[in-house]
């Protein structure tokens, strides 16, 4: 086991994983902390979130926010999981409603993998998403399951990465286990909004 773990290691080493990695989460934090002040900054010098949702909440139902959520979290990550996160905390149970949102998240990249699949089978468009993703899909095909768990974790586009995963007949059965990481994320990243707002 232990040869085994070395050899991942010196692999992951050679193809610059570690690098990304570390270039990752500094970028993560760079843009957290001008996130989590502006945050704070809109709730003192505004009527704040709650305000605004319950403005909100009387133009669309919930289920229509909560079906644009699935939608975005299927189709590339259109809007940040982040707001959605600070939504729910409008509710009496908040952590019930983020545990509904991690759920649909998880179901979204599982969406965006079998999408992946049909889309391999159609020449052009499966051209056109290679092109246009090619970033993503090189450090798919380089480092895969672990840049699947930092696409979970970090705000990097999770569907996309979902996407490419069926595109590249990645195994379902891990992606089913490493899309777990998604749903540790929205817990981790309420902890921390609710703190804020």
């Amino acid at each position: 086991m232990w040869a085994s773990i070395k050899r991942y290691h010196f692999f992951y080493l050679r193809k610059g994983f570690y690098e990304f990695l570390k270039k990752a989460s500094v970028k993560f934090g760079l843009v957290m902390i001008p996130v989590l002040a502006a945050l704070m900054l809109f709730e003192k010098f505004t009527p704040g979130f709650e305000y605004y949702f319950a403005q909100l909440s009387l133009l669309v139902s919930e289920e229509f926010i909560l079906s644009l959520f699935f939608v975005s979290e299927t189709l590339l990550g259109l809007i940040p999981p982040d707001l959605f996160i600070i939504w729910a905390k409008q509710f009496a149970s908040p952590y019930a409603v983020v545990a509904l949102l991690a759920v649909l998240s998880y179901s979204g990249g599982l969406l965006a993998y079998f999408m992946g699949v049909k889309l391999l089978k159609i020449n052009r468009l499966s051209h056109l998403i290679n092109v246009k993703f090619a970033k993503q899909f090189t450090m798919l095909r380089s480092w895969g399951g672990f840049i699947i768990v930092v696409a979970a974790l970090l705000p990097l586009p999770y569907s996309t990465m979902c996407l490419g995963a069926g595109m590249l007949k990645y195994s379902f059965k891990s992606l089913l286990l490493l899309g777990i990481f998604r749903i540790a994320r929205f817990f981790v990243y309420a902890a921390v909004l609710f703190q804020v707002v």
